[in-house]
């Protein structure tokens, strides 16, 4: 953009993501702590919660924001409008860079005797004054999609500062390759170089080995056990004797003379 002096000044984008809406939550005003364990629901007098409303969480650039919206009367419009508003604002900033920086649990801290409550850190815009308020979820499902936004915008932060580790490395080796070649009167530009190939070659006096399963030539003895299924050497047995024709056995007495004999005895 350009203004009325002339020059030329840069305009920041600031490129926000929304992470997570949730129609309904419950806002409950808390008392402090009673001890170190942390905060419990049970002191938030559950039955007559402060506030019903919206939560909306977005990332915007680092910054992880929180907003709590709520209805009230619309001015100048029928009876029975309304809009929206915003009850609370919760700001996140985590930097990882610095371990002395304030962690996520400064911000957001999960009560110790339900999964469905969460004290939240807010602030006030005008004063700058901060507070805790309690915030409840009514399904289970919503508390665990509120937890797992806040979980996405920390891993996403881990990818990002991977990342420009990675890149300040590149950009190192870059320059150690400048120098070198500078000093040397080349010229050459490095940024243009092919990456180096892997070599596959074998070096001077290295021997590969390669061990070739070959299939063993049966024996002739072996092939002939296999066609005649194990037996060599036998003939075939002879063939049955021939079979006595009826007109033979005419003349064959059936008459048992042993029958006869004994038949002297009877009587």
């Amino acid at each position: 953009m350009s203004d009325s002096g002339g020059n030329n000044t840069d305009e920041r984008v600031v490129i926000e993501q929304r992470l997570l809406k949730i129609d309904e939550i419950f806002i409950y005003r808390i008392p402090p702590m009673r001890s170190a364990d942390g905060h419990r629901a049970e002191d938030w007098n559950l039955a007559k919660p402060l506030a019903t409303c919206s939560l909306v969480v977005a990332r915007r650039d680092n910054d992880l924001c929180v907003n709590i919206m709520a209805e009230r009367p619309k001015e100048g419009a029928p009876r029975g409008a309304t809009e929206n508003y915003l009850f609370a604002q919760s700001n996140i900033r985590v930097d990882l860079a610095d371990p002395s920086h304030n962690k996520i649990e400064h911000w957001v801290n999960p009560v110790v005797d339900s999964s469905r409550y969460f004290a939240l850190r807010i602030k006030d815009g005008k004063s700058g004054r901060e507070a805790f308020v309690g915030v409840g979820f009514r399904e289970r499902t919503d508390a665990v999609n509120f937890r797992m936004s806040i979980e996405d915008y920390i891993n996403s932060l881990k990818r990002e500062e991977k990342a420009a580790e990675l890149q300040r490395e590149f950009e190192q080796s870059l320059s150690v390759g400048e120098k070198s070649s500078s000093k040397g009167g080349g010229g050459v530009d490095v940024a243009k170089l092919p990456l180096p190939k892997s070599s596959l070659s074998l070096a001077e006096g290295e021997k590969m080995h390669i061990n070739i399963k070959s299939k063993r030539a049966k024996p002739a003895n072996q092939s002939a056990k296999s066609k005649t299924g194990g037996l060599i050497g036998l003939k075939k047995p002879p063939p049955p004797p021939p079979v006595a024709s009826p007109a033979s056995d005419e003349g064959i007495s059936t008459t048992n003379s042993n029958e006869v004999e004994w038949g002297d005895f009877e009587g």
